[in-house]
């Protein structure tokens, strides 16, 4: 769905603010009704256009080791081995991406052991997977996705 209005993108901003902002909120925010609102968030959410997630700080949970996963993968194995990676419960991101790596993965353990294990156990095990590089994160400092693009300078209307 690539079609989206600006009372689309007005609602997705609303949300991208506050996940939990209730919808006659927003509808009085846009001048609109409630029943617009819930009825362009069921399609936003249906077409995959729009996620709702709560983010906690794994840091703020539990003693855990959280690390950024790099793989490079055979072609022939990509689909397989993101599908294998998106089914373990420690993975909490799996995105494919171009450069170095094939597939980026970001993990949840509990420690440097388990991180080892998961990798010797889980991860290069995969049909496909030739090389890896897992690097720790030791803090967050900002976790947020913002799906608007900037308009082309031609295009702004400041």
């Amino acid at each position: 769905m690539t079609d989206l209005d600006d009372l689309d993108h007005a609602i997705i901003a609303a949300l991208e603010e506050d996940g939990r902002r209730a919808f006659r909120e927003i509808a009085r925010s846009l001048n609109v009704s409630e029943g617009t609102v819930r009825a362009r968030f069921r399609r936003l959410e249906e077409t995959g256009v729009l996620k709702i997630a709560a983010f906690a700080d794994p840091g703020r949970l539990r003693a855990g080791r959280l690390a950024l996963l790099f793989l490079k993968v055979t072609p022939a194995h990509h689909e397989a081995v993101v599908a294998a990676l998106c089914r373990h419960p420690e993975v909490s991101y799996v995105s494919t991406m171009l450069g170095r790596a094939d597939v980026f993965a970001q993990v949840l353990v509990a420690d440097d052991n388990e991180l080892w294990n998961f990798l010797q156990q889980k991860v290069r095990p995969l049909d496909g997977v030739e090389d890896t590089e897992a690097v720790p994160e030791i803090a967050v400092h900002k976790l947020w996705f913002n799906g608007r693009l900037p308009l082309p300078a031609a295009v702004t209307t400041d």
